[in-house]
């Protein structure tokens, strides 16, 4: 096993170096400069919180830290009863001194093409596993982080769930 972690999480330096060319990795984008952002990604209120829900179409849940959601539309039963609940069905970013978390329920065939867009992008994948039992289709999640700018993660993020089909099929009922 490699101890060259740009091996471990990017598939080799030349892969780290493409994702920098590219801009993926560029944590002062123009054209996201925000006023109420501070250094170190703290937002002082709900207004960059509100814009960053708006990248993925969704809402804000907390704003202390920022925590954005949209909800998968995805027809589920969880001990034979339906539910839309965000604990079953969330996309959700999270954001915070620069440290930037996402979740997202998953079908067990969207789970190879999501991983695969995350980590072209950059992401670092850090988790697959259930929630809960009993559930119709079989219902996984994902976990992904990075460091840096917050609009960057979020735009990064929606393009590789719309890249794997998260956002643009019918609604699943595996």
């Amino acid at each position: 096993m490699s101890n060259n972690w740009d091996d471990v999480l990017f598939g080799g330096s030349k892969f780290r170096r493409a994702y920098e060319d590219a801009g993926f990795m560029d944590k002062h984008r123009e054209h996201r400069r925000h006023p109420h952002q501070h250094q170190g990604g703290h937002h002082e209120d709900g207004s960059t919180c509100q814009e960053l829900a708006d990248v993925i179409g969704g809402m804000v849940i907390s704003t202390s830290p920022c925590t954005v959601m949209r909800l998968r539309d995805i027809k589920a039963t969880i001990l034979g009863r339906p539910t839309r609940s965000p604990l079953a069905l969330p996309f959700a970013l999270s954001f915070e001194n620069d440290l930037n978390l996402g979740e997202t329920v998953i079908l067990q065939k969207e789970i190879n093409p999501f991983m695969s867009a995350l980590r072209k992008r950059g992401l670092i994948v850090t988790a697959v596993h259930n929630h809960w039992l009993f559930d119709k289709p079989r219902l996984m999640y994902m976990h992904w982080e990075d460091t840096g700018d917050a609009f960057d993660f979020a735009e990064r993020s929606f393009a590789a769930a719309k890249e794997a089909g998260l956002f643009n099929r019918k609604p699943h009922h595996d």
